[in-house]
């Protein structure tokens, strides 16, 4: 994958609202109970392309060096990238909008497990009480906030997706 200049900006962009959202959401952003408002930008990604991938795991990455539960958050940082790797590869192969919804249960589903467990050993709470917790913090996050995100930022279309990818759709015309 080859990045432009608009890729490197809107990863970089991206990744800085992220993570500005999960420290001064920071309350609402770690814990066992949590509902990790920033999350909702999931609903970019699909449209944002790889960038969104890649601005979506630094944000993570950066927003979880604050984690108050330190060093081990940083792990969560992989799921979160492989998961919103599918986000995005499921939308751009099927351009069903509703594959959004789905995936984005899916990446609820895999981060409650791995944060929910991190959680769970770190302050010694039962573990699927705690994986419960945050996956439907996570799908509060990224169904409905970030699904109706999605679709105002389809309709708006100010969201195109990299310009990489529209370079590939140009040349296949």
């Amino acid at each position: 994958m080859k990045l432009q200049t608009k890729d490197l900006a809107l990863i970089a962009i991206y990744a800085a609202l992220y993570a500005a959202l999960v420290v001064i959401l920071g309350g609402f952003s770690y814990g066992p109970i949590q509902v990790r408002v920033a999350d909702s930008m999931l609903g970019a990604v699909p449209l944002l392309g790889l960038p969104g991938v890649l601005g979506h795991t630094l944000g993570v990455f950066i927003g979880n060096i604050f984690s108050p539960d330190g060093v081990l958050d940083l792990l969560n940082t992989i799921p979160s990238f492989v998961m919103s790797f599918v986000v995005y590869y499921v939308y751009k192969k099927t351009k069903n909008d509703y594959t959004v919804i789905v995936t984005s249960v899916a990446y609820s589903a895999v981060l409650g497990t791995t944060v929910g467990w991190m959680l769970s050993y770190l302050y010694a709470l039962p573990l699927f009480l705690t994986i419960a917790y945050v996956a439907i913090g996570n799908v509060i996050a990224t169904v409905l906030i970030g699904w109706p995100m999605f679709k105002l930022l389809k309709r708006t279309g100010f969201f195109p997706i990299s310009k990489s990818e529209s370079n590939k759709e140009v040349r296949k015309r």
